[in-house]
């Protein structure tokens, strides 16, 4: 059985595997500071309403000392944001320097009949836009996915700690985003997977086209070329607007159901307020954490589709790189 895409590109991120575990690192870093931001507020919302509501003096001291946790929580959070992006860049950028590498490497030692066979705008494309979109994907994809395994686990244990009732609405809220989120995705993904084809197509047509330009007007196919291009483009006008429309609508869908969890979420928590069994500020910090953990699901599922763009064009590189070498006697 062949080796995973995924597992054969570990090959080169691990010459870099130092600076890939400091970005998850400090990636780690950064989603702790940020979800414990609304319990840290929420504690300042109850320490000043319950002083104001029992007649008595705001304990300066106590948020004085929450102020200056904020802004550690903060500065952190910054740090940590901006310190992973950065290690990422130089672990994503050195891996495809050597996958470059490797490719120009390997098309200078494959056969001669190889290039009969494929067309060089198709040869060009994976050593460009493919390579790149493998870029793209590391850099934007990977910090992404972390962060938001990272984020919907450290959301469900503060939830879970501050109230198990209002936890349960939060959790509940997870599959359904999930799903929805899902259901969207498998109407759009095939349209979005025509598109890149009939683009692939077009740009094909294009390089033909102006690499022959000039036996197109010895032979006065000009406007049989213009009738191709425009049915070309033509669909691809047709599936890109369905694309962007299915998938334009995840986002009403899943705030849809956001504003219901926040509805449930304020009237299950406004009653236990109002009975005394739950602070004002720990229902300010459920408001919070019910956008924390709707917003990775959304992304987890956006990312899928990038993850699935990366591996057709991971399968595309690594048939280069597989092909037999010229046999020199």
């Amino acid at each position: 059985m062949s080796k995973n895409v995924f597992l054969r590109l570990w090959d080169y991120l691990k010459h870099y595997q130092g600076t890939l575990y400091l970005a998850v690192f400090l990636k780690i870093v950064a989603a702790v500071a940020s979800v414990i931001e609304p319990f840290i507020l929420g504690l300042m919302v109850t320490e000043l309403t319950s002083s104001l509501m029992a007649g008595r003096p705001i304990d300066g001291q106590k948020i004085l000392f929450l102020i200056i946790v904020y802004i550690i929580r903060g500065l952190l959070s910054e740090i940590g944001s901006y310190g992973s992006n950065f290690f990422m860049t130089r672990t994503v950028q050195g891996s495809i320097h050597d996958l470059r590498h490797d490719l120009s490497h390997k098309i200078n030692k494959i056969p001669v009949s190889y290039f009969d066979k494929h067309q060089f705008g198709d040869l060009l494309g994976r050593f460009t836009s493919d390579v790149e979109t493998v870029s793209n994907a590391l850099q934007q994809s990977f910090l992404q996915v972390v962060n938001a395994v990272l984020t919907i686990t450290l959301v469900i244990g503060m939830v879970l700690y501050l109230n198990f009732q209002l936890a349960l609405i939060v959790i509940a809220s997870i599959p359904l985003t999930y799903f929805g989120a899902t259901f969207i995705l498998k109407k759009s993904q095939p349209y979005f997977k025509k598109q890149a084809d009939t683009l692939g197509v077009m740009n094909g047509f294009v390089q033909e086209n102006l690499t022959g330009f000039n036996v197109l007007k010895l032979y006065g196919r000009e406007e049989t070329s213009s009738d191709d291009f425009r049915e070309i483009t033509q669909n691809l006008q047709e599936v890109g607007f369905k694309a962007s429309f299915i998938s334009g609508l995840m986002m009403p869908i899943l705030n849809a159901i956001s504003d219901l969890t926040y509805l449930l979420v304020a009237v299950v928590g406004g009653l236990q307020v109002i009975a005394g069994q739950l602070t004002i500020g720990n229902m300010q910090a459920f408001v919070q954490y019910v956008w924390q953990v709707n917003q990775p699901i959304q992304n987890l599922t956006q990312l899928a589709g990038q993850l699935q763009s990366a591996k057709s064009s991971l399968d595309r590189i690594f048939q280069v790189l597989d092909e037999p070498d010229e046999v020199t006697d």
